[in-house]
């Protein structure tokens, strides 16, 4: 054999071992996921249904259960996101308030804020109060 069939050789294998090292990598490539919007909840059951009539209390049933009309309970969300300039933010949180609060805390909340920030934060102070205002 001489030095250019050796060189024939080592350019196939090279170019067999790149195909089947590419080949390889395409399949392990994970497709991402897509988001369904229109997708039923799939929050899990936090109370089985024949308990979920004893829950018939009306701060409870606002603030911590919410029931639909199959009689199933499921977790309520009670914070309020809202994004300002790109950046997610809890409503409740910015505000210094715990999540749920009532509307007459959050008034009282946002007028603090109003009066112990510079005027240059008001614009993302109101933005937070009228996401919870939207809310209710």
């Amino acid at each position: 054999m001489n030095s250019q069939d050796f060189l024939i050789v080592n350019v196939v294998c090279a170019a067999l071992f790149i195909l089947w090292y590419w080949r390889g990598r395409e399949s392990t490539i994970k497709k991402p996921t897509t988001l369904n919007m229109h997708a039923p909840d799939s929050a899990p059951l936090i109370i089985p249904p024949e308990n979920a009539a004893a829950l018939s209390s009306p701060t409870f049933t606002r603030n911590a259960i919410d029931t639909s009309a199959a009689g199933l309970a499921r977790a309520k969300v009670l914070n309020v996101i809202f994004n300002y300039n790109g950046h997610a933010w809890d409503a409740y949180e910015v505000l210094g308030l715990p999540a749920g609060s009532q509307l007459r805390e959050v008034t009282a909340a946002y007028q603090e804020a109003l009066k112990r920030t510079d005027p240059a934060s008001h614009p993302f102070l109101e933005t937070a109060y009228k996401s919870i205002l939207y809310r209710f």
